[in-house]
């Protein structure tokens, strides 16, 4: 018998080929990010899902790991929303001191999605508003 259970979250994560320093390899990581979102967001709305807490990980090049997250007050699949939480919670929030070698992004407390229109896809729900949009640097 085989019985299915709803995932509680859904994560991506990168270990990077060289560890990469916060600041003279900004723009790499800043770029990382969003491209995490972005796939982290499609794997949402493909599975028809969207979620309130936005986590962030971070390994660093002695391989000592940190997570932090945040609620948001809406749930969200939105890439830009998804990027903008984990910029603020986590890249904030953290010792940027030292080189990472990893990065990862994390959508928790989960809801389904309702679906809409004939494509079958779900629909984006918005987060917050007044997020920051694409142009946002990641370390400010």
């Amino acid at each position: 018998m085989v019985t299915e259970r709803e995932p509680k979250s859904l994560s991506r994560e990168t270990t990077f080929e060289r560890d990469l320093d916060p600041q003279s390899d900004r723009d790499a990581l800043s770029q990382t990010l969003l491209a995490l979102c972005e796939r982290l967001a499609s794997d949402l709305a493909r599975k028809g899902y969207a979620g309130k807490t936005i986590g962030v990980k971070l390994r660093y090049q002695d391989f000592r790991t940190v997570m932090r997250e945040t609620t948001l007050e809406h749930p969200t699949s939105d890439p830009q929303t998804i990027r903008s939480a984990a910029a603020r919670v986590g890249l904030k929030r953290v010792a940027l001191d030292r080189k990472l070698r990893l990065l990862g992004v994390r959508v928790g407390s989960l809801v389904r999605t309702p679906r809409e229109g004939q494509d079958g896809r779900p629909d984006r729900l918005s987060a917050e508003e007044g997020e920051a949009g694409p142009s946002s640097p990641l370390f400010d």
